[in-house]
């Protein structure tokens, strides 16, 4: 062919380039030509249309220079000549940049600071608790980026609302925040939302959180919300869609004296979803345990939150490297990134959390199932961090080229008071190593107080809410809304009822009437959806008969109706009822319930799962029973399967 091409262009006077390519193109289209003829399906046979083109030998293989050219558009830079449906769109799941080294495979990830960063909260000076703790973070192709933030409740009914905010130039500047997600007053996640974790997929902004019931904040869930924008609205995942009363995507099954499960962390690669969760609870074997759990789904199926596959514990989290000397470090977070050169799994969590000796600590993996511990992080980090996050793209990826933060909450040196947090971003680097690098285990941390910076804060409103969030009525008694905004600094103001929107509501339950009055028009509970100014949150209404006993439970019911543990289930697992009280109250039972109720526990085969008084599980041998719970007028069932 090179001779042949030598020929034609000594001959016609045309460069080289321009006849091999010419070439090429008309071997190309005779070989179709070809392949038309001979395989031209019969009548009703389903073809394939092939848009691969023919594999061409790499001695073959032509670059073809461009030529000069008058076209302007030639001038635009790559930048220029992106559209903003591309800025704006995600990558599909799974859409790999083709960057990977196979080289890497056998070495080690390294992290660094490269510097102290800055901070993104600091407080308003006020000395009481205040915090934006928790963040994710997550960086889109045109460099901007969207942050979520654990932020303080209103201190009584709610304990944390979660803010979002916005930077269009890389994190120097940032928009005003605003709260984009509360409890739902009357449900499983009634006294709290915090720890968010963000990813997209399919159009959709999904948000996993820690949520509870409990009013010492134990006993904790990971729920899922989703939105078509980052600052919402959100709808929670009710068990079997979207738009309902929320429900646990995980469920914490240990003993009601335990943290529970929360702090989510997302990744998808190749359509497969990875949920991390941690987990804190207790075990016979170790006593108190601080470990992080995973299951994976397939994210193409619509239902995935309803069909998570438990992959066990990822890392029982602590200093030591075998898990058999477990002991117990005060760690928290846990936060999962796929970085695409080495196709390896990061994980960043903390380690001697709010102490002065604090650091952060990061893992890798391989296949993000079961991870090592790699190092410490000390230096260029505040003293007192605690609840971190990396920086990802909408699939939880971290490109070989994308600009690299971490983000963690700090106390600071000095008399610290609880609650009393800063956050700050840092830049970080990651490279390899042949070993892993523990060069910065035991170093110094950084030992600075917090400064204060106001002007980190906008004055705007940013949270809509009522006092009170759950308002009890009767048939016939209308009921008006007391509205609150609240911004940055916790000033409070009042406004009209008459200025807010009600987007959402069960017309069956109320009535709406003039200045935004609800008639109740039957008993029961209806959740109503407020709106003022771009804010967003949901307020209850439960009507009542007028001989309503509250304390008398409506309705029982478990917080999951499947237990699989195995004979040496290194967690104690208990079933805890959840109840539905007469004035719509709902919470789990305490033990001085379960006993005031009558509650009662009965397995159906002692021999392959017993049930104690207070509703723990102890498991005996390979096989599967039901778990009867039963008061004076309810009763629900649970299934055990037991395994090795």
């Amino acid at each position: 062919m090179r001779k042949l091409i030598k020929e034609c262009s000594e001959k016609k006077g045309i460069p080289v380039k321009i006849i091999a390519v010419m070439l090429v193109m008309t071997l190309f289209m005779s070989a179709c030509t070809a392949k038309e003829q001979t395989e031209k399906p019969q009548e009703g046979e389903q073809t394939a249309v092939i848009t691969q083109s023919p594999e061409t030998p790499v001695e073959e293989q032509i670059t073809v220079e461009p030529e000069e050219t008058d076209d302007t558009s030639a001038d635009v830079t790559e930048d220029e000549s992106l559209s903003e449906e591309t800025v704006d769109k995600a990558p599909e799941a799974g859409d790999i940049t083709d960057e990977y080294n196979a080289d890497l495979a056998d070495k080690h990830v390294r992290i660094r600071l490269t510097d102290e960063g800055k901070d993104v909260f600091a407080l308003w000076g006020q000395g009481l608790p205040d915090y934006r703790y928790g963040p994710s973070i997550m960086l889109h192709d045109d460099g901007s980026i969207d942050a979520w933030f654990a932020s303080p409740g209103d201190g009584k009914k709610e304990y944390d609302w979660i803010s979002y905010q916005h930077s269009d130039d890389g994190g120097k500047s940032w928009s005003d925040e605003k709260i984009v997600l509360a409890p739902t007053p009357g449900t499983a996640d009634f006294k709290s939302v915090c720890d968010p974790d963000v990813f997209f997929y399919d159009g959709y902004y999904y948000m996993g959180y820690t949520g509870t019931v409990n009013e010492d904040g134990l006993c904790n869930n990971v729920f899922i919300a989703r939105s078509e924008n980052p600052d919402g609205p959100y709808v929670k995942w009710d068990g079997n869609g979207w738009g309902g009363d929320a429900v646990p995507l995980v469920y914490f099954k240990g003993v009601d004296i335990g943290w529970g499960v929360g702090e989510p962390s997302f990744v998808v690669v190749d359509d497969k979803i990875y949920v991390y969760n941690t987990l804190d609870s207790f075990s016979d074997k170790y006593g108190w345990v601080r470990a992080t759990e995973l299951r994976t789904a397939d994210i193409t199926d619509p239902m995935w939150p309803k069909k998570l596959h438990y992959e066990g514990i990822s890392i029982y989290r602590n200093d030591a490297t075998d898990h058999n000397n477990y002991t117990y470090a005060d760690s928290d977070s846990w936060d999962v990134a796929y970085l695409e050169e080495s196709h390896k799994f990061v994980a960043l969590t903390t380690n001697r959390r709010f102490k002065d000796d604090s650091c952060l600590l990061y893992y890798e993996s391989n296949d993000g199932i079961s991870f090592d511990r790699v190092s410490e992080l000390n230096t260029n980090v505040v003293t007192g961090c605690h609840n971190c996050g990396l920086m990802a793209d909408p699939y939880g990826h971290i490109k070989k080229d994308d600009r690299k933060l971490l983000g963690y909450a700090y106390g600071g040196s000095g008399e610290v008071k609880w609650a009393v947090w800063a956050t700050r971003f840092a830049p970080i680097q990651i490279d390899y190593t042949d070993e892993p690098d523990r060069e910065e285990d035991g170093r110094e941390n950084l030992k600075q107080e917090i400064i204060i910076d106001e002007s980190l804060l906008g004055k705007e409103p940013i949270m809509l809410t009522t006092n009170p969030l759950t308002y009890t009525s009767f048939i016939g008694n209308p009921v008006s809304l007391n509205c609150i905004v609240r911004d940055s600094f916790r000033n409070r103001r009042s406004i009209s009822s008459a200025a807010i929107n009600i987007e959402t509501y069960d017309h069956e339950m109320l009535d709406v009437l003039e200045n935004n009055r609800l008639m109740p028009l039957k008993e029961g509970r209806s959740v109503v959806g407020i709106e003022y100014n771009g804010l967003r949150r949901d307020i209850s209404i439960n009507t009542l008969a007028p001989d309503c006993d509250d304390t008398k439970i409506r309705r029982f019911y478990p917080g999951t109706d499947r237990y699989d543990v195995s004979i040496n289930e290194p967690i104690i697992l208990q079933i805890r009822p959840m109840a539905v009280f007469a004035d719509y109250d709902v919470h789990e039972l305490s033990a001085y319930e379960r006993n005031n109720h009558h509650i009662s526990f009965r397995s159906s085969k002692p021999s392959v799962c017993s049930v104690k008084k207070d509703g723990t599980l102890k498991p005996h041998s390979v096989g599967s029973c039901v778990i009867t719970v039963q008061a004076d007028e309810c009763r629900y069932t649970v299934e055990v399967y037991v395994g090795e």
